[in-house]
């Protein structure tokens, strides 16, 4: 399962250049439906302004015609009329004229000086007509008059009609007896009317304004709301596209459609174009698996290889850092001492030491495998193998691990069957060499190792390697090791080791021997400055390539270690204030120092003062509250739950049992 979903997550990365482009096509054939969309939308909108307007203007045309013949038609004149107050004529009229104009409702005449309505169906009286009839705001004719004998239209409550109607009227000047009157011609007309000629579907709103009057609205409004404050309201939803039209006849003509239905027209395209989408990306994807599988085969490979090269270099630096450690001293912050940093050998840590043993450890000896992993299982020790000699192997140890702690797991070894050298614990780095001397002292004086003075054979195979593989740390190590020995040996054996390693580093011996006799040194002196030579020569093999890490470097993985073992104990110790201190963000920090300790800072501070607490309980008698107290637990609860976890007794149970 973890193969394929590898598998999977290859091929769609490897085949992204693919996708990218595919998903812009995407993204934007579906931007150019909704433009496209939108574009016929507009079109539509505009096609039925261009109706509306031509509409309005043919009926306002009519209503302005109308007006004028009636200026000039005797019968709406008092002064030409034969009878008096008869207006037969005039009800004749205006029904013929109704006719003509099937838009409105009806044709009524207002005289005002005389208080009437007159209309085809007969007379009302003035209060009857605007009380029952048609409802309007009395201010209408005062803008009547000041249009100029033009058209103007207002809301008005029609008779039979539950919403509002519209109420167009126009003024004439006739003669009468007493001079020049001025009459209204009204032009009443109905919702439904209205409807018929505004098209529009239930999720549209619209509206048709004069003179910033709102007189229709598809909205179910009342007639004693404010129409001017919700038509402005109306305009600032983000969920409706607004269009207006100006007509030339003084009215605009406003029109909202809703995005959401202009989206849902979209699905007819949607539907074609997503089952083509699906077919593309699924032949696609079947093209992809099945191309991408050598590819794929390639890149295991290929990651496999550069994981076992990787390995093999961060041995090879751990290795080179390693011998130079052994013969040369280290001070702190030198650059010996930065190399091992950068490898990942710990030498801040607070105890080092050198152990010594052979490499034929017995499978039931299950507690020397401590040598070649972590110490225990908080990640504060670390050991760090190599084998200068054909046999031997040689550990680094660097742990923060109690002293006492540390004599413990010593004395256990020690006592087990197998030889083995331990030096003494080093808290000064420069004393780190000296740890080394006292393990191999101790090693070759236990019982069954070989005096100096017999024939390094295992060195000599040793060397004849390292020479073969360019190892010059190791070879000058093993030099250092053959010297020592040619100290305590006859002239005989020291002439056939010289024999040995003149072979091995390529040399005549011939010529050794003509130099020795033109010198005229010892052969302890000779020797002595043949191995020095050899080793300069050592000191020339290739180097290994060391490659500088990108952003935080190996080493500053101790930086931050020595922060935490330095600061855990303050009032204001955070993941924050660290990576204030680092310059970084609590993310990087964190995630840096899980890959390089695999455990948390919060997991790693808990095992400090887990392992201070284990050393304050062994050595002194304070109280369980107050070793809390020193390691900043809130309470003895915590620090007594903190215990438990990882030690899985309580902090009283492990001082009582510790000795036995």
């Amino acid at each position: 399962m973890k193969r394929k979903a590898q598998y999977l997550k290859f091929v769609i990365t490897y085949n992204l250049i693919l996708l990218i482009p595919f998903l812009i096509i995407n993204i934007c054939a579906l931007d150019l439906f909704k433009k496209h969309q939108y574009e016929k939308v507009i079109d539509e909108v505009q096609m039925t302004f261009e109706r509306q307007d031509d509409f309005l203007k043919q009926q306002m045309s009519v209503i302005r015609n109308f007006s004028d013949e009636c200026r000039f038609n005797k019968i709406y004149n008092e002064l030409y009329w034969d009878t008096p107050n008869v207006y037969l004529d005039i009800e004749e009229d205006l029904k013929e004229q109704e006719d003509k104009i099937p838009f409105v409702d009806g044709i009524y005449l207002y005289d005002k000086q005389n208080k009437i309505v007159l209309s085809s169906v007969g007379s009302f009286s003035e209060e009857l007509f605007f009380d029952k009839v048609c409802k309007i705001e009395k201010e209408l004719f005062e803008n009547v008059e000041k249009s100029g004998g033009g058209v103007t239209a207002a809301r008005a409550l029609l008779q039979g009609e539950k919403k509002e109607g519209i109420l167009f009227v126009t003024s004439i000047r006739t003669w009468t007896t007493q001079g020049e009157e001025i009459k209204y011609l009204l032009f009443p007309v109905r919702n439904r009317k209205i409807n018929s000629q505004l098209e529009q579907t239930k999720e549209d709103k619209v509206f048709l304004s004069y003179q910033d009057k709102v007189l229709y609205t598809t909205e179910d409004w009342g007639k004693e709301e404010n129409w001017e404050k919700k038509f402005e309201k109306v305009l600032s939803d983000d969920e409706y596209y607004t269009w207006k039209s100006n007509m030339e006849c003084g009215f605009e003509y406003t029109r909202m459609i809703s995005k959401e239905s202009i989206t849902n027209s979209l699905n007819i395209y949607l539907r074609g174009y997503a089952m083509w989408v699906l077919c593309s990306l699924a032949i696609g994807v079947i093209l992809a698996c099945f191309f991408s599988k050598i590819r794929y085969e390639n890149y295991r490979k290929l990651i496999l290889h550069s994981e076992e090269l990787e390995e093999e270099r961060n041995e090879l630096r751990t290795e080179s850092c390693l011998y130079e450690l052994l013969q040369k001293e280290v001070e702190p912050q030198d650059e010996l001492w930065n190399k091992c940093l950068e490898s990942k050998i710990y030498l801040n840590r607070k105890y080092k030491f050198f152990v010594v043993l052979p490499d034929n450890i017995p499978e039931n000896k299950g507690y020397y495998e401590w040598f070649g992993q972590q110490m225990n299982k908080y990640s504060i020790s670390t050991a760090y193998r190599i084998e200068i000699v054909e046999g031997m192997l040689i550990y680094l140890i660097c742990t923060d691990e109690p002293a006492r702690e540390l004599e413990k797991k010593i004395a256990t070894l020690a006592t087990g069957n197998v030889q083995i050298g331990i030096g003494d614990l080093a808290t000064d780095i420069r004393r780190l060499r000296q740890s080394y001397q006292q393990a191999k002292e101790r090693m070759n004086k236990l019982p069954g190792n070989k005096e100096k003075n017999v024939y390094p054979e295992r060195e000599i195979i040793s060397l004849k390697e390292a020479v073969k593989d360019n190892d010059g740390a190791r070879a000058i190590l093993l030099i250092d090791e053959i010297s020592d020995y040619m100290k305590k040996m006859d002239t005989m054996m020291t002439t056939g080791i010289l024999w040995d390693v003149s072979r091995i580093f390529g040399i005549n011996i011939n010529k050794v021997l003509e130099e020795k006799e033109n010198d005229k040194k010892s052969i302890e002196d000779f020797s002595e400055q043949f191995l020095e030579d050899m080793k300069k020569r050592a000191e020339l093999f290739p180097k290994p390539v060391q490659e500088k890490t990108s952003g935080y470097k190996k080493r500053d993985i101790v930086d931050v270690l020595s922060y935490v073992h330095e600061h855990y104990l303050d009032d204001n110790f955070s993941v924050k204030s660290m990576s204030a201190y680092f310059e970084t963000s609590v993310s990087n920090l964190s995630h840096f120092f899980k890959k390089n300790m695999e455990v948390t800072i919060s997991q790693y501070v808990e095992q400090i003062k887990l392992e201070r607490a284990k050393e304050m309980l062994q050595s002194s008698d304070k109280k369980i509250s107050e070793i809390a107290e020193t390691l900043r637990y809130a309470n003895s609860t915590a620090f007594i739950e903190m215990f438990k976890k990882y030690e899985g007794v309580t902090p009283g149970w492990y001082r009582e049992n510790f000795h036995s």
